[in-house]
């Protein structure tokens, strides 16, 4: 049964509507475990991004989270795994009902612009810059495709939805090639070793201070936090933990102005515990990926994705951008 309806994607507070591609392993005379090479070519590149919306499109329409592990990897396969299975109960659930389901239109990418590093070892990576053919879309996408061997396809791992005054200048070399940054080095001049930002921004989170810049995923989710700790109906309670670099590899770039754009995840759970006599209220979109019962309390398992400019010196980080999902959520 094919599903139809629209649901129109934006770019802020809703679910990011993703799917999926095969992509291509692609071939390199010099396969890059010690040697310093391009990632890719911009022709791969093209081809990758290419299939990637093509089957992205047929992924959202039948709500397919197999297909999407193909050929996303990490916390982004969670997120939209998690998604298509809860949107296609939703779905269901109005056909039956005698209802329209709604289901993501085609998105296709507009001018993609292809950033290559230069890398050693793996894993490798590569990223692009897009507008998609969405009507008064104000913001790019800013996909990150990466695999650990040359045996390995593609797998997009990170996608940042920037303003494109928000995307930097990147550094390049003489071939238009970016610079690489080993997220572990503390010889990168930058004000937080770009490996560290997670565990720095947990700090933060913890403690209420840090070297961070104002904003919707610094001071504002501190304030919504503070302001739920006085709601007498229900307690929450957090944990934000920062991922491992094997399973969840952080990225990083230098740009022009000496700083860098660091890509890396978080695990943010939360449990919401009511009060006697409190009904707990759970979000559609959490039932469908929910095990157990709210009777009393609900936790939410969720991986979220950022994009960070690090500058240069002792400035404080900038966030410019989160993708977060809850891929499970546990009723008590």
């Amino acid at each position: 049964m094919r599903l139809r309806g629209r649901l129109t994607t934006t770019t802020a507070g809703l679910f990011v509507a993703l799917a999926t591609v095969t992509s291509l392993s692609g071939c390199m005379t010099v396969r890059g475990e010690t040697a310093v090479v391009p990632a890719t070519t911009q022709e791969e590149a093209q081809e990758v991004l290419d299939h990637y919306f093509e089957v992205s499109n047929e992924a959202w329409e039948t709500f397919d989270p197999e297909l999407n592990a193909t050929v996303e990897g990490g916390a982004l396969a969670e997120i939209n795994g998690a998604s298509m299975v809860a949107q296609g109960a939703l779905a269901e659930e109005a056909e039956a009902a005698g209802e329209e389901p709604t289901t993501r239109e085609p998105l296709a990418p507009v001018e993609p612009r292809f950033l290559i590093p230069q890398q050693s070892g793996w894993p490798k990576f590569f990223m692009v810059d897009t507008r998609l053919d969405v009507p008064d879309s104000e913001h790019n996408w800013l996909l990150t495709f990466a695999r650990d061997s040359v045996d390995e396809p593609w797998k997009a791992r990170y996608l940042s939805v920037l303003a494109p005054s928000a995307i930097p200048e990147f550094a390049e070399d003489e071939d238009g090639h970016l610079e690489e940054l080993q997220v572990s080095s503390e010889n990168t001049g930058l004000s937080v070793v770009p490996s560290e930002l997670g565990e720095t921004y947990a700090t933060y989170l913890q403690e209420g201070q840090g070297s961070f810049l104002g904003g919707p995923h610094t001071s504002e989710t501190l304030a919504v936090r503070d302001e739920r700790a006085n709601d007498a109906a229900s307690q929450t309670d957090y944990a934000d933990v920062p991922q491992e670099q094997a399973e969840h590899p952080s990225f990083a770039v230098r740009t022009a102005d000496g700083g860098a754009m660091v890509l890396f995840t978080m695990r943010m759970d939360e449990k919401q515990t009511w009060a006697e006599g409190e009904t707990p209220v759970v979000d559609d979109r959490v039932k469908p990926l929910m095990q157990g019962t709210a009777d009393r309390a609900v936790t939410l398992q969720r991986y979220a994705t950022f994009t960070a400019y690090v500058p240069e010196g002792e400035d404080p980080v900038d966030l410019r951008s989160r993708l977060a999902g809850v891929f499970n959520a546990l009723g008590e």
